[in-house]
């Protein structure tokens, strides 16, 4: 009888090629490992590069915590001209001379963009519109009116500037997810009455994930063939920092493996737990049993199973 191989479970953390997209970057891992449980937790433009975490195997039951982190890009500025897709791709559909624009007056004006803004989402976005993908009805020619959308931004930072050959501006964004760079990038333009387009972007950071931490795709297919490659792979629960660990009792570890919901007597521990709360969970032998969500009912802390990681053998 073949012994059954278990197949790898994790975060891989990879830095993405422009000219890429996020489809290309799973299908190039899924051929490496010859395994077809791989899933990205958010696009990345094909132009853009920087930061992308992969789901492997069970992992990707994960995908939708790891999605709505935090981002941080960088992005260059191009004033004076406006095109049709908001960055270096599209079309050139005015040009107004910059010649006035300073570091100053940019400077000035980033702060109206920090804080809770809307943004009308790009043609070329995913977004839904009656059962089609807005870039779908954009590659055949057709635009729809879009409704616009709040976004967080927490920080703009204005790094590099450049008067010539044309203004140019390299700036950094903290940003929550679900914001568009490029439309971003266009809007800031348009406040400061010359247009911009966004000429490049790179994604350093996804939520506590750092570009630091990824691998090239050659690095990776180098470790892939040493056989390495798996020292790289950020176990699922380490995926997680931002929810906080609960050791479970053998009964309550029953319970939570079986579905069941349980009562937890070691809450009281979190003083700060307010509300309903997701969890990393635990059993006794600090195995990682998945994510739970607990919250108070009467006197006491419940927990109810979300996502569970049964034990292989």
């Amino acid at each position: 009888m073949a012994t059954r191989v278990s197949e790898p479970e994790g975060i891989l953390i990879l830095l993405k090629p422009s000219g890429m997209t996020s489809h290309d970057l799973v299908e190039f891992v899924r051929k490496k490992l010859r395994m077809r449980r791989v899933g990205h937790t958010g696009t990345l433009d094909p132009l853009a590069s920087g930061l992308m975490l992969l789901c492997l195997g069970r992992a990707t039951r994960l995908s939708e915590f790891l999605s709505g982190l935090d981002k941080v890009y960088r992005f260059e500025l191009v004033f004076g001209v406006k095109t049709k897709t908001q960055d270096a791709e599209g079309e050139i559909v005015e040009v107004k001379p910059a010649d006035k624009l300073t570091f100053e007056d940019l400077e000035k004006v980033l702060p109206n963009f920090v804080g809770e803004i809307e943004q009308i989402p790009p043609m070329l976005s995913a977004v839904h519109y009656q059962g089609k993908r807005l870039y779908e009805l954009a590659r055949k020619g057709i635009e729809v009116e879009r409704k616009p959308r709040k976004v967080q931004i927490y920080r703009l930072t204005l790094l590099k500037w450049w008067d010539k050959p044309v203004k140019r501006a390299l700036i950094e964004v903290h940003c929550s997810s679900g914001t568009y760079i490029r439309t971003l990038a266009s809007d800031i333009g348009d406040f400061l009455g010359f247009g911009s387009y966004q000429h490049f972007l790179v994604r350093t950071q996804v939520g506590p994930f750092k570009s630091e931490q990824g691998l090239t795709l050659e690095e990776f297919a180098e470790e892939v063939l040493t056989g390495n490659w798996q020292q790289n792979l950020l176990p699922p629960d380490q995926a997680l920092p931002m929810f906080p660990s609960l050791v479970l009792t053998k009964i309550e570890a029953r319970r939570i493996l079986n579905g069941m919901e349980s009562v937890v007597g070691t809450l009281w521990n979190y003083p700060n737990l307010k509300g309903e709360s997701f969890m990393r969970l635990y059993d006794q032998d600090n195995l990682f049993l998945g994510v739970g969500i607990v919250y108070r009912r009467g006197n006491f802390w419940v927990c109810q199973p979300y996502k569970v990681f049964h034990q292989r053998d």
